[in-house]
């Protein structure tokens, strides 16, 4: 990709190139570390999580691509053949212009802020998109690239025990497992489906190897591999402020209360685990 134009009008005066999208399996997977990864290139800008909604907007263009095929030809055709002397009642545009849409609400959200902070190459990390929401978004994108990151489960649930110290309670957490599990079944449990503009990764590898990683990645998104700050890995941040920087105590896997450590007892978290290499019945995790 390189940060080159698509076919598209500019953005501000900057070009609109294809998203870099960071999805993952869940909250405390990395997907921040290699968003700050990306971020720190200088013509890059990778935007943050936003609840899912865009899920909305897709399934909104979605819904009108069939009304259009089902109610709105017939009504074009009506109105080529006899124009306002038609039955225009369902007419709507057709679905190329309902694509452009979606792909221009994205657009002005995401790529139109980051051209005025002059970064012309740009994208967003969520947690909770599946294989499918990339699918949807590489369609209206078609140079779009995925980096998807997974993370053992019991190390996921070794971190949220500290947030659930504070505000955070167990349906969060409970929460989490399950995208944990359905957004890695999406990317995990059909590798030989799995298209090329999707890099997988877990943390445990990326951490353990994050030079060879950074090559992985910048090749990936097309972006120049000496540009991106290989220092990101040396600095943990986990939350907002100076207190995002500050050392935590993490429980050790046997440590943690049973009640937390039995959410991870279930067909389905155990299914993806074993196809991300992940064995749930090994020794207790005390990284």
């Amino acid at each position: 990709m390189n940060g080159s134009p698509m076919n598209g009008s500019p953005m501000n005066g900057a070009p609109v190139t294809a998203p870099l999208l960071i999805l993952a399996a869940g909250q405390r997977c990395g997907s921040t570390l290699v968003q700050r990864l990306l971020s720190s290139h200088p013509e890059v800008l990778i935007w943050g999580e936003h609840a899912g909604q865009l899920r909305e907007i897709l399934a909104v263009g979605r819904r009108l691509g069939d009304w259009t095929a089902e109610h709105g030809e017939p009504g074009r055709q009506g109105y080529a053949r006899s124009g306002h002397q038609s039955f225009m009642a369902n007419m709507t545009p057709e679905a190329v212009h309902i694509d452009d849409a979606v792909r221009a609400f994205v657009e002005v959200l995401f790529a139109g802020p980051a051209a005025e902070l002059g970064r012309p190459v740009w994208g967003f990390k969520e947690v909770r998109y599946g294989l499918d929401e990339a699918a949807a978004l590489h369609r209206l994108f078609p140079d779009c690239r995925v980096v998807h990151i997974m993370r053992d489960p019991r190390d996921i649930l070794r971190s949220l025990e500290v947030w659930e110290r504070g505000d955070w309670t167990r349906g969060d957490t409970e929460l989490v497992i399950r995208d944990w599990a359905r957004v890695g079944a999406s990317f995990w449990t059909a590798t030989a489906d799995l298209p090329p503009w999707v890099l997988r990764v877990r943390y445990e590898d990326l951490v353990a190897d994050p030079l060879g990683w950074r090559t992985r990645i910048a090749e990936h998104c097309g972006l120049a591999e000496e540009l991106l700050d290989a220092g990101v890995f040396d600095r943990r941040i986990h939350a907002i402020g100076l207190g995002g920087r500050t050392r935590r105590t993490i429980l050790d896997w046997a440590d943690l209360p049973a009640s937390l450590r039995a959410l991870l007892d279930d067909e389905q978290v155990r299914l993806v685990a074993k196809a991300c290499g992940y064995d749930l019945d090994s020794d207790a995790r005390s990284r």
